[in-house]
């Protein structure tokens, strides 16, 4: 995938790394996540396991009356939950727990395959460890329990596609990413920029073709009357039109001025935002493209996840996650992307645990300023100020970028000398 022969010291360290790691999940996994969270996680793994990918849909709405997870995952429900049916000893929760393990482990993969073409072996892993053990990943997938590193996985793989020049294989993992959160939205005018500079308008063409193709695949096998389109609609704009509120416990822009507001007004208004800068960025990439190459691109994918956190209404405090994995593949080339991964990594922590805290207790968090709510939050009031102010930042170096000054300094096959000055300490 991308071109890079792994020796045995690579197999040894990576294999030491993702088990260290592993362990460390597995180990965090008796941690109190969401009760009903776990609770629900736990009646779509069975019911799947139990009825089968067909009528899914049908039967968790005739028996639970809600399901707004889109069709990939319920793949993964089928397997996990058969292998919790067939291990009964074992609590259902280390299940629901460990789908997303192995794919937060499979990004770091991903991770360390890519640094591995420019960097030392000793670099690379040393770089592929500020994932695997990054406090708020850990946070997500193996205390709490989330999907977020399921699609994260897909949204990396199908970026590295992209930019490796195949741009089919890319829209087929895309699509995947999709169909597993539609959160992945934010990327797609960015895997079709790369594919078309990369590929050109014919193979840009047999990518939607692709794309097309793995949706109607992968929702074959489910119940839905002759209708695809509106068997997909009724589960991502069900699933959104659900919960019309400003911010929905993220610490963003929105959260400045309070959590759980409705958004009439608002909402219009934070995706006009949203699609403006990401007019911007994309601009910017499409003139630096052939002077920054990749590591540019891998940036500009990491502000549109940001911007997609910061921006729009409706936000989980969970949507911040996959720009960690953006930040990590970025971190070797520059000093400036530390204060970002270290930063977000802490706002994304104290933004989901806080957040944990609040759900398990049953209340909510106290911060809205537009209905002149007595008590303020100073934690997601701050925290919002934080990300506010480093969106500021990360918009400011693309913008350097655009006036030429090149924010990376890429270096050549793995077996040319590295620069510690070109790369910086790690």
């Amino acid at each position: 995938m991308v071109n890079c022969p792994l020796d045995r010291d690579d197999i040894k360290g990576l294999a030491v790394l993702l088990a260290s790691a592993l362990a460390l999940r597995i180990l965090l996994f008796p941690l109190q996540g969401y009760v009903n969270d776990m609770s629900t996680y736990q009646y779509w793994f069975n019911a799947a396991a139990t009825q089968g990918i067909h009528p899914f849909y049908t039967y968790v709405l005739q028996h639970a009356g809600w399901i707004d997870y889109p069709p990939f995952n319920v793949y993964i429900f089928w397997a996990f939950g058969s292998l919790a049916r067939a291990v009964s000893s074992v609590d259902p929760v280390f299940f629901v727990k460990l789908a997303p393990v192995i794919f937060d482990l499979a990004t770091s993969t991903l991770i360390y395959l890519f640094l591995r073409r420019q960097l030392t072996f000793k670099r690379t892993l040393i770089a592929t460890a500020f994932y695997a053990f990054n406090p708020a990943i850990i946070f997500n997938v193996a205390i709490w329990g989330q999907f977020d590193a399921i699609y994260t996985f897909f949204l990396v793989l199908a970026l590295i596609l992209a930019l490796k020049k195949k741009p089919e294989a890319a829209a087929v993992v895309f699509s995947v990413a999709l169909l597993t959160k539609p959160q992945g939205i934010a990327l797609l005018p960015l895997i079709a920029l790369v594919i078309f500079k990369e590929n050109g308008t014919k193979r840009l063409l047999t990518a939607i073709a692709a794309f097309a193709t793995t949706i109607f695949v992968v929702i074959l096998p489910f119940e839905w009357n002759g209708n695809p389109v509106d068997f997909l609609s009724r589960i991502y704009f069900g699933a959104y039109s659900g919960y019309q509120y400003s911010s929905i416990n993220a610490f963003n822009l929105w959260g400045l001025f309070g959590l759980w507001i409705p958004d009439v007004g608002l909402y219009i208004t934070g995706w006009i935002m949203f699609g403006v800068f990401s007019v911007f960025t994309l601009y910017i990439l499409h003139k630096r493209f052939h002077a920054s190459g990749e590591l540019l691109a891998v940036f500009v994918a990491f502000l549109l996840l940001f911007a997609f956190f910061m921006l729009p209404t409706r936000i989980h405090e969970r949507y911040l996650f996959p720009v960690i994995s953006m930040l990590v593949l970025l971190l070797p080339f520059t000093k400036k992307i530390r204060l970002l991964y270290a930063a977000l990594t802490a706002t994304l922590f104290i933004n989901q645990a806080y957040v944990l805290s609040f759900l398990n207790s049953g209340t909510f968090i106290e911060h809205n300023l537009i209905a002149n709510t007595p008590q303020i939050d100073w934690v997601a009031l701050s925290v919002s100020i934080i990300n506010l102010a480093l969106f500021f930042y990360a918009s400011a170096l693309l913008w350097n970028e655009f006036r030429g000054r090149r924010m990376f300094k890429t270096v050549g096959p793995i077996n040319q000398t590295v620069k510690r000055s070109e790369l910086g300490d790690l």
